[in-house]
């Protein structure tokens, strides 16, 4: 999973312009700590399938709480992967 939450941080940092990744902490939350709105979530999760090989969003799956940290983020994603290993 460590390298599941840097391409996180790689995506956050590219859809907020935050120059620094090593800022974003685990324990950030998306909205208060780091500003993640509407319109740029819709842009992160976008940036994170596309920089996650073989990762889709399930909208069906994804809940408010999967969208509170980063590492709940990153969670969700771990997994997501699993379940894609599996099938």
């Amino acid at each position: 999973m460590p390298h599941i939450i840097e391409q996180v941080k790689q995506a956050l940092a590219s859809t907020l312009n935050i120059t620094d990744v090593n800022s974003i902490q685990a324990t950030d939350t998306l909205k208060d700590t780091l500003g993640l709105d509407s319109m740029s979530s819709l842009t992160f999760l976008m940036t994170l399938e596309q920089s996650i090989e073989g990762f889709t969003i399930q909208a069906e799956n994804l809940g408010l709480k999967d969208l509170q940290t980063v590492s709940s983020i990153t969670d969700y994603v771990a997994r997501h992967m699993q379940r894609e290993e599996v099938s």
